[in-house]
């Protein structure tokens, strides 16, 4: 779908200087969050462009960020109360799914009043949804003129419960959703932080003095979200892991306000802001190295970089539950 989408762009004057400079100012728009594809998916909207999955009726797994006019098919997983925000403002999620993946749905102000009519274990159609890159995985909003049909007529879906694949590093290929792996921390790369919205996690910008979401629309109370690169090794590979968000601080046993103001005073003592990143994580957390830990995620693959793991759950190693893991692969 990469080079579809470039081969447009093409077709419509950019040249590939053009689209590349284009990519890496979304890329520094976005705080470097989303995949090339869902980047590149994001310019062609702003160029007019139909993207061929756009029109049609999706499962889950197709799904990346960027999308708009996304019409889908899915089971009502669970439902979530309406959280007041200011301004008067209200916000919902859903968690749906189809047989080929789950994932979160986003409802704001008026559209939250579907929750009156949705309960779990419906099947809706949701019409006009656009997807962006949430805090674990992609995430639809309902549009602006977006719709929810409630239990339509002769429409059924299976939706198994099932527990994270087991991979080891060799076995990763891109795509991979939903994946487990387990290793030993190796390398400590950086741990980079900035400022997000609370909702969207989306980098904010300053506006009127004031912290404010492009995405979101409006002003926000900032918080401070850890993005912590690690490397891992299994025996049978080794891979660079990227932990987001709460994973960051589980894995560092920090949240992210304490971690930004202890690495904006180790910023003081050097000329590069990476560098600080980089020796910030290994002078305080060097004892992570050798530590064996659970990863939850999926498989991204990074144009200069090779293959990554964007982990958005992780557990301890746990001995007594590996050993019975290996005895029900062996019965």
């Amino acid at each position: 779908m990469k080079n579809e989408i470039i081969e447009k762009l093409i077709s419509v004057g950019l040249t590939e200087e053009e689209i590349k400079k284009k990519i890496e100012e979304k890329k520094k728009e976005v705080g470097g969050l989303l995949t090339e594809e869902g980047i590149l998916s994001i310019i062609a909207n702003e160029y007019g462009i139909k993207l061929e999955n756009e029109t049609e009726e999706l499962k889950v797994k197709d799904i990346v960020e960027g999308l708009k006019d996304v019409n889908i098919t899915v089971k009502v997983l669970a439902v979530y109360p309406v959280k007041e925000l200011d301004e008067g403002k209200r916000v919902a999620n859903i968690l749906i799914g189809d047989e080929t993946g789950r994932m979160r749905l986003t409802l704001w102000n008026e559209q939250c009043d579907y929750l009156s009519e949705i309960r779990k274990g419906d099947i809706i159609d949701i019409v006009g949804a656009v997807s962006r890159r949430g805090i674990k995985e992609t995430e639809l909003s309902l549009g602006y003129k977006g719709k929810i049909v409630v239990n339509p007529e002769g429409k059924k879906i299976t939706v198994e419960r099932k527990e994270p694949s087991r991979k080891s590093i060799a076995e990763l290929k891109k795509g991979d959703r939903y994946t487990e792996i387990r290793g030993t921390i190796v390398k400590l790369y950086r741990l980079r932080i900035y400022e997000g919205c609370p909702e969207c996690f989306r980098r904010v910008e300053f506006k009127d003095g004031k912290k404010y979401c492009s995405f979101c629309n409006k002003f926000v109370e900032s918080i401070y979200i850890p993005i912590c690169e690690i490397g891992v090794d299994d025996s049978t590979g080794y891979i660079k892991c990227i932990l987001f968000g709460k994973t960051a601080e589980e894995l560092l046993e920090k949240e992210g306000e304490e971690l930004y103001l202890s690495l904006k005073e180790a910023s003081k003592k050097t000329y590069s802001i990476k560098k600080a990143e980089e020796e910030f994580i290994f002078e305080n957390f060097y004892y992570l190295l050798g530590k064996e830990i659970l990863l939850t995620g999926k498989v991204e693959d990074n144009e200069f970089l090779g293959l990554e793991f964007r982990a958005y759950g992780m557990k301890e190693f746990d001995e007594l539950e590996e050993a019975y893991r290996i005895l029900e692969v062996m019965e």
